[in-house]
């Protein structure tokens, strides 16, 4: 029946515009640190001590390693632990630093 096209393209849409939505609140960055690069996907609103508690899973850092992250273009200037990704303006493809302090 011809409801049941129109009910599928209605759908298929609002899957289409779901994934931009869900895209458009994602930033893909790479994260370098002494023991490799890890490119990976977050949401922008993820806070900055969550991107380090990932990235500690991921290189499997110690627990006791007090890990800091900055753009790579300004290693001086630590992200504050409790911002988001989206106040530093990260962009897809940035090279964020974790680092021991």
């Amino acid at each position: 029946p011809k409801h049941d096209f129109t009910t599928y393209c209605h759908l298929k849409t609002i899957l289409f515009l779901g994934r931009i939505f869900f895209m458009a609140n994602q930033v893909l960055v790479n994260i370098k640190t002494s023991k490799g690069t890890w490119e990976t996907t977050f949401q922008k609103s993820t806070r900055i001590k969550d991107v380090i508690l990932g990235s500690r899973m991921h290189f499997r850092l110690p627990k006791e390693a007090n890990l800091v992250l900055c753009k790579q273009e300004s290693p001086h200037a630590d992200f504050d632990l409790d911002r988001a990704l989206v106040n530093y303006n990260v962009i897809d493809g940035d090279v964020l630093l974790l680092k021991e302090v």
